[in-house]
């Protein structure tokens, strides 16, 4: 097929209807012969808030004079129920494109042109669009804004656009297949009620045929556009997809590791602060070998794939040998043994928590033992006269020191990994930043927190959101410090 386009945008911009439109213009049909072009059974329905779009599907139409026409249609983002389900949708694009495109010719984003700024929402979007996206794309992207009926109408200030996307080309529209969607609903509602306004019928009939038009007009201005592109091949915007993955698992390593550094330092604080008064036993030490004995959680590559859970502080292997075939996807996983091997069962039988929170990877966590250990004629002497308590508090204290600084010096390589990674990033990416995105995520996990504080959204849901944000606001932290 000559053209591929890729619409993309914030949930509620309506991509699926603009699909339609550019399907039923290819048919050359009128408003009166308007049809719904994309799959029914791909549409969540529901609040606008949310997609409505469940997953990235490829159209394909063609023209009355022949031309074939591909069309990925794509979930919107900044979906307010929440931004794992933005990775499930950013997962979705990723695996249609790897199987069925291999070289994109535009990309069109839709966004809400009655609007005159950047809301936290677009925002977040736009950000997270250009971080998909690599640099050879650039050229090849455009903005369509919907609900525009004029140039007059049009409020969005371009200058609040991304650097790198704001000289891209624009275009405006107010579809068509919407207003005859209300158009015919007007009709029938006046038969229903037995008082057609025929004055009224006949005026938007006529706002219909004269949407078309401008629709036609502006939709011959993108497929020229198009025609001066240059098709560019996918398999940047897949090695971005990867790497972005790569570099999430890095981060919960580091945090992961973070977390146990942090547990050990507030445990010497507490023997720090209690060292005048407290009184070790002497079966802790009746040894002249002095030996104390952390655990550590580490996470041990494996062959083969294993269910794990993301929570924070859990550590169960949930599932080792996984028998399903390995996804990133946690719906897949409901079939996992450690779902009870049905899709039924919500939560983790191991660990407890929900399967969205679990993922397949090539490792397990291991329960390993961190030993150090003292042998010294001095201490054995002070040992055996139990003459300085204090003293061994002391070695108790550095013991627990060089536990912290191991864990340390894996958080300095694991910090540093990432920090690499992200470089790598950045410079395949159009955002150029993978630090700016995280920003982006807690910006709008903050709007959603506000907004259902004020909304009256039942404590629980408000406790995981704020979970949530505290988990991103950790994850900037950890990328700019990279």
């Amino acid at each position: 097929a000559p053209d591929l386009s890729h619409l993309k945008g914030e949930t509620g911009t309506g991509k699926t209807t603009v699909l339609s439109l550019i399907a039923n213009v290819l048919k050359g049909h009128s408003p009166s012969e308007y049809e719904k072009f994309y799959e029914e059974s791909n549409e969540a329905g529901g609040s606008q808030k949310g997609s409505q779009t469940n997953n990235a599907k490829l159209y394909e139409f063609s023209s009355t004079n022949g031309i074939r026409v591909r069309i990925l249609d794509t979930p919107g983002l900044a979906d307010t129920r929440g931004i794992r389900l933005d990775e499930q949708h950013k997962e979705s694009i990723a695996r249609e494109i790897q199987s069925k495109i291999t070289a994109i010719n535009a990309v069109i984003i839709l966004a809400n042109g009655t609007v005159p700024r950047l809301g936290v929402a677009t925002d977040y979007t736009l950000s997270t669009l250009s971080s998909m996206f690599p640099t050879s794309l650039a050229n090849n992207i455009s903005f369509l804004f919907t609900n525009v009926s004029s140039p007059l109408n049009w409020n969005f200030e371009v200058e609040s656009l991304p650097d790198v996307l704001r000289n891209n080309p624009v275009y405006l529209l107010d579809n068509p297949v919407a207003m005859q969607e209300k158009y015919v609903k007007e009709k029938q509602k006046g038969k229903a009620e037995g008082k057609v306004n025929k004055s009224l019928i006949r005026s938007l009939k006529k706002t219909v045929e004269e949407g078309h038009k401008k629709a036609l007009g502006e939709l011959v201005k993108i497929f020229d556009w198009i025609d001066t592109l240059s098709a560019q091949p996918t398999r940047g915007i897949l090695t971005l997809y990867n790497q972005s993955q790569t570099i999430e698992m890095k981060i919960a390593n580091a945090l992961a590791t973070m977390d146990q550094m942090t547990e050990r330092k507030q445990v010497l604080q507490t023997i720090e602060r209690e060292s005048d008064g407290t009184k070790l036993t002497m079966e802790q030490y009746k040894q002249f070998q002095s030996t104390l004995r952390q655990k550590v959680y580490k996470r041990i590559d494996t062959t083969y794939h294993n269910t794990l859970c993301l929570e924070l502080k859990c550590y169960n292997n949930c599932h080792e040998h996984c028998d399903l075939d390995f996804s990133l996807d946690p719906e897949r996983l409901r079939g996992c043994v450690a779902f009870g091997g049905s899709e039924r069962m919500q939560e983790c039988i191991k660990c407890k928590h929900r399967y969205e929170n679990h993922r397949h990877y090539h490792a397990r966590w291991e329960l390993t033992e961190d030993v150090q250990t003292t042998i010294d004629e001095e201490a054995k002497k002070k040992y055996e006269d139990a003459a300085d308590k204090n003293e061994r508090q002391k070695r108790r204290m550095k013991q627990l020191k060089n536990t912290i600084e191991d864990l340390d010096k894996a958080l300095a390589n694991a910090t540093s990994e990432v920090g690499e990674l992200v470089d790598e990033y950045a410079k395949l990416s159009l955002s150029g930043s993978f630090a700016g995105q995280v920003k982006k995520s807690v910006a709008l996990l903050d709007s959603h927190l506000e907004t259902m504080r004020g909304n009256g959204t039942d404590a629980e849901t408000i406790k995981s959101v704020e979970k949530s944000l505290k988990l991103m606001e950790g994850k900037l932290k950890l990328v700019e410090n990279a």
